[in-house]
């Protein structure tokens, strides 16, 4: 079976009318040849300009998402224009470009415009601590059609635009402050006042903690013989510190119950 055989098959099946399915398709080693061609000189093309707008984005300061988000648009849509060029010259731009639009082309447009919408609210910015969509972890990139994710774990996580405009999105580097909170339990009979003086005492030799506002100790609940405390503090330039001042806070309160609690046993 020749190509041209195939590929209408392959049409049928995506969903392309007959008259959308065309009569003769030229597979020859030439048109083939000049495709390839043409596909490097717009390959070439595309990464140069895009070199040149990023000198020239970087020239006049401006903000760098808008340089990224400028220069991708410019990239892949000189590649798209190329492709559609290179479709032309085997008879399929139309075709191509109709079963296309039924398939992404609404996806396309929703992440694009998400993109946009992303870029002009400013939710975040690149090198942001975000949580969303199940995901958290610094924002390495905004993409024209996702955003991208670098978790904690080291993993990388793409999301559609489109998922993030219509999710709840938590910035945890808007502010230079950072709530944090620990949960513990002693016996009942110890004296609370005491108590919330030797753990206020034990936050103040971490580094990291805030003094202003100050760290506060709650009772939440007294059940049979245990004391439920709640310690809130809150921790300076959270995206670098946040997990190291909390290990060192949750240590540090650990060592301070242990004898407390073992010597009311």
């Amino acid at each position: 079976m020749d190509p041209s055989s195939i590929l209408t098959q392959i049409l049928a099946a995506a969903g392309a009318s007959a008259s959308q399915i065309p009569t003769e398709v030229d597979f020859s080693l030439g048109n083939i040849l000049r495709s390839l061609f043409i596909l490097l000189v717009v390959y070439v093309c595309a990464r140069s300009l895009r070199g040149v707008l990023r000198r020239a984005f970087r020239q006049a300061n401006l903000d760098p998402r808008v340089e990224q988000f400028a220069t991708q648009v410019v990239y892949y849509g000189i590649l798209s224009l190329g492709i559609i060029w290179i479709l032309g010259g085997f008879g399929l731009s139309v075709v191509i470009l109709g079963i296309a639009a039924g398939f992404a082309f609404k996806d396309l447009i929703q992440n694009f415009a998400a993109g946009l919408l992303i870029m002009g609210t400013r939710p975040f910015q690149t090198g942001d601590w975000i949580v969303v969509s199940g995901s958290e972890g610094r924002v390495a990139q905004i993409g024209w059609r996702g955003t991208f994710l670098d978790t904690f774990d080291g993993s990388r996580v793409i999301i559609p635009n489109a998922n993030i405009v219509n999710s709840v999105v938590t910035n945890n580097s808007l502010h230079a402050q950072l709530r944090s909170t620990l949960h513990l339990q002693m016996d009942s009979q110890r004296d609370f006042a005491d108590a919330e003086k030797n753990i206020l005492d034990a936050l103040k030799n971490i580094e990291g903690i805030s003094e202003s506002p100050a760290p506060s100790v709650w009772l939440e609940s007294i059940r049979g013989g245990t004391m439920n405390l709640v310690v809130h503090f809150w921790v300076n330039d959270p995206v670098h510190q946040q997990p190291r001042v909390v290990s060192e806070a949750w240590r540090a309160l650990q060592d301070l119950l242990r004898p407390l609690n073992a010597a009311n046993k």
